[in-house]
């Protein structure tokens, strides 16, 4: 199940919308399980083909300072816009992924897994840090009101570039 790590402050809440709501997120165009959502990569973002290709995407220090508290040496960290109506049907993480992520939850949310035949379902508040294990069956259900989740992953030793510099340059 999806562990609450932590919560952003109240006073902090505000201040991630108002920067949430001008990020240059673009829908997805062959997506079977997130049909709807937009999305939008930092350090280094990942085409999630069969073999995926790694490349340098956006920079935000925000991004960067909020990953480094809760997923030191993270290398993708992918921020999702979900209007209301969309959720994103079961499915597992990428390959390239370990399993273990951290993500940051803005707006209401249920989180499914589905760890064995019955579902769990996980109540994500608005704020919420939650550590979670990407390669168990999961989804969202479809939102109420306008949702966005930042989740910070780390890559797998074999699909890391050869230097992790990238991270750092402004894009």
């Amino acid at each position: 199940m999806p562990e609450i790590i932590d919560y952003l402050s109240q006073n902090a809440l505000p201040h991630w919308y108002d920067w949430l709501r001008k990020q240059p997120v673009s829908e997805l165009l062959c997506s079977r399980y997130a049909r709807g959502r937009k999305e939008c990569y930092y350090g280094l973002g990942v085409t999630l083909q069969k073999s995926p290709t790694i490349y340098i995407a956006a920079h935000a220090e925000r991004v960067q300072t909020l990953g480094d508290r809760y997923l030191p040496n993270w290398h993708s960290a992918l921020l999702c816009e979900y209007r209301p109506g969309i959720g994103i049907n079961p499915h597992r993480d990428h390959t390239c992924f370990a399993a273990w992520a951290i993500m940051v939850n803005f707006g209401q949310a249920e989180f499914v897994e589905y760890p064995t035949r019955e579902k769990v379902i996980t109540p994500l508040p608005d704020g919420a840090i939650v550590r979670l294990n990407t390669k168990i069956l999961h989804a969202i259900r479809p939102v109420q009101a306008l949702r966005y989740s930042l989740t910070f992953r780390q890559l797998k030793p074999e699909y890391q570039p050869a230097t992790d510099q990238q991270r750092s340059l402004p894009i």
